[in-house]
């Protein structure tokens, strides 16, 4: 005869403790026509009436609580003298919620090797770059990867065409990933090099980071296997918002010097009168953009 289960509610519980979330419930179960039961009838998903609905705290009672908590693992014991047809299933369930008395709160709470993890780090620092010129203006977007070859204009700094150093403040991100299958290595080492051909968005809803386009270049991945068919990837990238990667290069002769002119061209060199360089360019050492969509990067 084909078996269909009964399930009866002995117990629900939820505990905040210490900043975290735990939750029991309990079922006493049995056959509605009383047959012998046993595990392997318990846990079966195809009879009539089965344990899945159970794996949501409260059992569908708890449409509010439920989804700030999840499933971790259940026991399964014969009640004494029940002649193995009356059974206690009893489930345990972890947080998935922050720190909140007033009420639950969404959290990620995925293990640092589980499926689907996501970490970002940032680290702000600054790099040094040659100048020849400040306050000059960087150029719109649709001309940083192929910057026009005109004078870049700002204020002459370098020394006879010598350039002068400056602090450019940068932010070297790491995203990492854990997933389940390898990763697309020919997509990665394609984009290597790049820059983002559009806005691209780091952090959760509501504590984004939006990485404006061209700013970001994605300098590569690591990938190594951490389990049966699963993978951590830990993408790198520079953050550059201020020049957006691009350089200063002044034009040079054809022995690479730096072409220099003065204020009075035919008067000494002098303070009032310096030797600087005559025509500055931008140039973008990295021209190539492209979609980091395509790297199916889990960034929240």
């Amino acid at each position: 005869m084909a078996i269909s289960l009964v399930w009866v509610q002995r117990t629900r519980s939820a505990t905040f403790d210490k900043g975290k979330w735990t939750a029991v419930h309990s079922y006493l179960v049995r056959d509605s026509t009383d047959q012998d039961l046993t595990i392997a009838n318990i846990v079966d998903t195809a009879v009539t009436n089965p344990i899945t609905p159970y794996l949501s705290f409260g059992g569908g009672t708890e449409s509010v609580a439920a989804p700030f908590f999840r499933f971790i693992s259940y026991t399964i014991t014969p009640v004494q003298d029940g002649l193995g047809k009356l059974w206690v299933v009893d489930f345990n369930f972890d947080s998935t919620v922050g720190d909140a008395t007033a009420g639950p709160v969404a959290a990620d709470v995925k293990t640092s090797t589980e499926v689907g993890y996501t970490s970002i780090e940032v680290q702000t620092s600054v790099q040094t770059v040659d100048i020849w010129r400040t306050g000059a203006t960087v150029p719109t977007s649709s001309n940083i990867s192929l910057p026009a070859l005109i004078d870049i204009a700002g204020t002459k700094v370098d020394s006879a065409g010598e350039p002068v150093s400056m602090l450019l403040p940068i932010q070297n991100i790491s995203v990492r990933n854990v997933i389940y299958g390898r990763p697309d290595y020919a997509t990665i080492l394609a984009a290597a090099g790049s820059r983002n051909v559009s806005a691209f968005t780091l952090g959760a809803t509501g504590q984004t980071f939006v990485c404006a386009a061209s700013s970001l270049l994605f300098v590569g991945a690591n990938t190594s296997r951490i389990g049966p068919n699963q993978y951590e990837i830990n993408y790198q990238f520079s953050y550059d918002p201020t020049t957006y990667h691009l350089r200063q290069q002044p034009l040079r002769d054809i022995d690479q010097r730096a072409s220099t002119t003065r204020v009075t061209p035919g008067s000494a060199i002098s303070a009032a009168n310096p030797e600087r360089a005559d025509v500055v360019y931008w140039k973008q050492p990295f021209p190539n953009e492209v979609a980091f969509s395509a790297l199916g990067i889990v960034n929240t």
